[in-house]
């Protein structure tokens, strides 16, 4: 497991997106972001506070494990949105051409894990969602995240922290 920033606690599904707002809002084009947890964790709900965040339209944002990908068209830049579950563990990615869409955007990967993602390099980050009880989620971001992500998420970290 790679480190990782502080933890962030979401109480709900609305703060689950505003999380990914902050991080929407400060995607560039070739960044990748990898989010892990179990079904129902909330990586969608994360999802669309990330397609909001860019300036998209979060009501837009369906879970894509039937089509496996959906772009969303943000102010500044695309957001892909990959959902590799249906594909399972040791998925091949190659016919998604994941190195072009990163120079057309933003690429946002459910269920990462099941695919070899590491040749795209530092860019990558990883967020696990994990659900304990009712609507709490546990979110992490990778240490080694873009710098402005990193920032996003520091800035989150002190919101939360004052009272």
């Amino acid at each position: 497991m790679s480190a990782r920033l502080a933890s962030l606690h979401s109480d709900s599904p609305a703060t689950t997106e505003d999380f990914g707002a902050a991080l929407g809002a400060v995607l560039g084009r070739g960044d990748l972001l990898v989010l892990e947890g179990p079904l129902g964790a909330g990586k969608t709900c994360l999802v669309r506070g990330i397609v909001a965040g860019a300036g998209g339209d979060p009501a837009a944002v369906r879970s894509p494990t039937f089509v496996l990908h959906q772009p969303h068209r943000g102010s500044s830049i695309t957001v892909h949105h990959i959902d590799l579950y249906r594909l399972g563990p040791g998925a091949s990615i190659d016919v998604l051409d994941v190195d072009a869409l990163l120079v057309d955007g933003a690429v946002v990967v459910e269920w990462g894990g099941y695919a070899d993602l590491e040749h795209l390099g530092p860019a990558t980050v990883s967020i696990s969602a994990c659900a304990d009880a009712d609507d709490h989620r546990l979110l992490h971001l990778a240490i080694s995240a873009p710098a402005p992500l990193a920032s996003a998420w520091r800035a989150l970290e002190q919101r939360l922290a004052v009272p």
